[in-house]
């Protein structure tokens, strides 16, 4: 299977030189060769603030890692073309990842969270929002307590959701735990165990 191009086509005619690839380019990273995503999401509150979503997957190596790219593109009215406003490069294989999310206090908002490198190993939790311009800058930025291979079905963003959300004002012990989009299969509830959010198993 060969790279994948994405295109802009206007008037019929496709343009395949895009901003996404410059910056791909700059960042030394591989062509894409897998599309996760390519969608609409709304940043804003009433279905406003609409940004083109791309996940991508470069070349996998023989441990079926590859650079996972997560950006987002906004329109440009006045230049009549979409640019980059987000974009992050993340493994796959050690529960790292890049969200956005669609619902909630943080709507709008993208999650990034990866494996730290020394003991005690667990992650690092980044929260980025759109500013003046639309571009997206990190708000928040601090090393979580989830344990890497804890155990808990729970993704890393959704173990840390109370804890991100406390330091960001939106969340304090006794409110109800915040849910994940979807409940892992075999999760009956969510309880606090040392710091996050854990998923007990159904009885």
């Amino acid at each position: 299977m060969g790279a994948i191009y994405f295109c802009f086509v206007k008037k019929a005619v496709p343009d395949c030189s895009h901003e996404v690839f410059r910056v791909t380019e700059e960042s030394g990273r591989n062509p894409f060769y897998q599309v996760f995503a390519s969608d609409v999401v709304l940043a804003g509150p009433e279905k406003t603030l609409p940004l083109l979503r791309t996940k991508t997957c470069g070349t996998s190596g023989a441990n079926g890692n590859c650079d996972v790219s997560t950006l987002l593109l906004a329109y440009d009215g006045s230049a009549d073309r979409f640019r980059v406003v987000f974009y992050n490069f993340l493994g796959r294989n050690n529960n790292e990842e890049a969200r956005f999310i669609e619902n909630g206090p943080l709507r709008g908002h993208v999650i990034v969270v990866y494996p730290t490198r020394n003991a005690p190993f667990t992650y690092f939790v980044e929260v980025y929002k759109q500013v003046s311009g639309g571009q997206y800058s990190q708000v928040l930025n601090y090393r979580g307590n989830t344990r890497y291979g804890d155990g808990n079905l729970l993704a890393v963003i959704d173990s840390e959701m109370p804890e991100t959300l406390r330091r960001l004002g939106l969340w304090k012990d006794g409110d109800p735990l915040p849910l994940p989009p979807r409940l892992p299969r075999g999760c009956g509830s969510l309880v606090m165990h040392k710091g996050v959010a854990w998923c007990q198993s159904r009885r």
